[in-house]
Parts: structure tokens; sequence; C-alpha cells
């Protein structure tokens, strides 16, 4: 017997979804609601043009402020197997760690010369949303 795991109607699913936004340090209170409003804005816009629906239903909620995180691509290393290291080993060579690390210190808030502020709504969506794996995240399996 056949199993239907979908239901019929595609219903429409609600989504919360972050954006984050830059701005001078220590903004004063209308300068930050007019800016939030401006990203909103075109946060709605741009998810508009991916398909999204903004649920008007609830507004944005506002959170921070957090230092600046620049956004970074992380390779992995890649560490030579048994077999490749086999020669190096019959010859004396020592393969240490070599101390390496894809961490990144973030300057204090304090200390930053910009301040990020996240703004979150509720989209809605009429298709059903799968994840695909990266090309990179399928070579390492």
């Amino acid at each position: 017997m056949t199993t239907l795991l979908l239901r019929p109607s595609r219903d429409k699913n609600p989504y919360r979804l972050r954006c984050r936004f830059k701005i001078e340090p220590h903004p004063r209170q209308d300068r930050l609601d007019r800016e939030k409003v401006k990203v909103a804005e075109q946060f709605v816009r741009d998810m508009h043009k991916q398909g999204w629906e903004n649920h008007t239903g609830s507004g944005f909620a506002m959170k921070g402020p957090f230092p600046p995180v620049i956004p970074v691509t992380i390779r992995p290393r890649r560490t030579p197997s048994a077999r490749e290291m086999l020669a190096g080993v019959a010859r004396g060579e020592r393969f240490l760690d070599d101390g390496a690390t894809d961490v990144r210190n973030v300057p204090l808030l304090g200390e930053s010369e910009w301040w990020e502020y996240e703004i979150a709504g509720v989209f809605i969506r009429a298709q059903i949303l799968t994840e695909v794996p990266d090309r990179h995240e399928e070579e390492l399996r």
C-alpha cells in the first residue's frame, strides 16, 4: 500500500528570517529607527524577489548592538593520508601539527568602528524548502 507523505494542499509555512545592518557606533534613537525602517523595507523587497511574502501580522524585532563580523570562507585543509606520509616517515620526517587555526578574533563592541543590529521578520512561502549540501561538503563524504 502506498502512503502519501506530503499533504495534497501546500500550506504556507512561516519562517523567521534575520538580516543584519551596519551603522556608526552610538547612534541616536531617531537615527536608529530611520535606519531600521529603511533596512526592513529593503529586506522585504529582496525577499519578495526570492519568492517570500512578508507576514504583516508580526512586525520586525530588532536586537543589538553587536560587533561587526566579516564573513570568511573556510576551506578545509587537506591532511595527507597515511599512505602519502609513509615515504616521508621512512626518511625521518615528522608530521606535526602546524598550529594553524581558522579562528579569528572579533573586536570588542567599544573598540569597533561600526556596530551591527539584527532585524528579524516573519515571512511565508508556499514552496517546500529543502537543504542541498554545498559541493565541497559532498566531496568530504
